[in-house]
């Protein structure tokens, strides 16, 4: 047996594998089955042309793994196609040896029509590999057999000869079977996770829009309480109304922004905020909701005016959503300060709790989505206020204890009013 055409046959077998992995299970082209047998054309071809051992006029070679192969996964017309491609290329290549490859080849073409493609995909992998195996096997040894009856030599060729030629041939046809229902293993697997991830995501944008618009809507059902009280001036009841309003515009302006989330940003318009202006107003929003938690709010502005580049609905959203959770940190009450003052061209802004307070560990994973200290979060509305930091060029910093509170710093570069404009 020679070992360098042996080694060729079974390259030439181990590439329409390579193929069936890039070519046909990832892509969804009708001429799929047309390539497929193609290449498996070119195999059979390949191993004929290097057969392992010529043995008066009987060659030997792995003709059969690529057929067998290219049948199974291919189906019955690439089936058909290989059986006629090797008859043809066989009668070519002349010799008393055509005979028995018509012989060997039509059986084949028999059991795998009228057997094995019918049920073959609802095997398991086990019975795969075996029925394989023992089918090569078998159909090598027929054929030695008959051979001999008539013509009455091959059996005279070496036994070691004989007995390798049929085990190489069962091996490779069972390993390569193993590797190409592995691949289609991977591919399945592949595609569910993508399903199970759009699946996911789904699950994430649904529970961020859920958490983002419930924001707007406790605020505003806080001043609808406070509107029934019977004692409310009229000039609050406006307030409130208008408060309330505005909540409610916010909250679909989240939605729209939601259901826009995946088109590019690059057309969004920043505009200059005064940031001492818009942190009244979120102080305001929050008043009620303070209020109900038994929470004081305190202002302690150490400039008369700070701007920065942004949007406003976006910032809104992001102290907002901070300023919720802060007042959340203290069930039993306690005291929220919003602090901002200015530094090297940097506005600094901080939210400071009395509240239960963070370990380390909780503060590093803070930001990440589904990440919550509350028993009812989802932890995105941290997320989007870290994103809306970073599209606006700032950093958050966070220093905590626990039972004693914690620190929010956010330092967003500074805008001069002028340059602005």
């Amino acid at each position: 047996m020679h070992m360098e055409n042996l080694l060729i046959n079974i390259l030439f077998v181990l590439l329409p594998i390579l193929f069936f992995q890039i070519f046909y299970i990832n892509t969804d082209s009708k001429y799929k089955r047309v390539s497929l047998a193609a290449v498996f054309s070119i195999s059979i071809i390949i191993c004929m042309n290097f057969p392992i051992t010529n043995y008066e006029g009987h060659y030997f070679d792995f003709r059969y793994v690529p057929y067998v192969l290219g049948a199974l996964y291919g189906g019955k017309k690439v089936a058909i196609t290989l059986y006629f491609v090797i008859l043809a290329y066989r009668f070519y290549l002349g010799g008393v040896g055509f005979y028995i490859a018509v012989f060997d080849s039509t059986i084949l073409l028999f059991i795998l029509l009228l057997v094995l493609l019918p049920k073959y995909q609802a095997y398991s992998l086990k019975t795969k590999i075996s029925s394989m195996m023992v089918l090569l096997a078998l159909v090598n040894i027929i054929s030695l057999f008959l051979c001999h009856s008539l013509f009455g030599f091959i059996l005279h060729a070496p036994t070691v000869l004989l007995v390798s030629f049929v085990i190489a041939q069962a091996v490779t046809i069972g390993l390569s079977v193993y590797f190409i229902e592995y691949l289609k293993a991977m591919d399945t697997m592949k595609k569910q996770l993508y399903h199970n991830e759009k699946l996911k995501s789904l699950s994430e944008m649904a529970a961020s829009i859920s958490h983002e618009v419930r924001n707007p809507l406790t605020v505003t059902r806080g001043f609808i309480q406070l509107l029934k009280s019977p004692d409310i001036d009229e000039e609050k009841k406006n307030n409130y109304l208008d408060l309330s309003l505005r909540e409610l515009d916010r909250a679909e302006s989240i939605i729209t922004d939601y259901l826009t989330f995946a088109k590019p940003h690059e057309d969004v318009e920043l505009e200059l905020i005064n940031v001492i202006d818009e942190m009244n107003y979120v102080a305001n929003v929050m008043q009620p909701y303070a209020l109900m938690q038994s929470v004081s709010i305190t202002k302690e502005f150490f400039t008369s005016e700070s701007y920065i580049l942004g949007t406003k609905k976006h910032f809104h959203q992001c102290f907002i959503n901070l300023a919720k959770n802060a007042i959340e940190a203290m069930p039993n009450g306690g005291k929220l300060v919003f602090k901002i003052d200015q530094e090297n061209r940097m506005t600094t802004i901080e939210l400071i709790d009395t509240g239960i307070g963070m370990t380390t560990e909780q503060i590093e994973r803070l930001g990440v989505p589904f990440f919550t200290n509350k028993e009812k979060g989802t932890g995105l509305g941290t997320m989007v206020a870290f994103s809306i930091v970073k599209a606006m060029k700032g950093e958050i910093n966070v220093n905590s204890k626990l039972n004693e509170g914690t620190t929010f710093t956010i330092s967003i570069p500074e805008c001069v009013k002028n340059d602005a404009t």
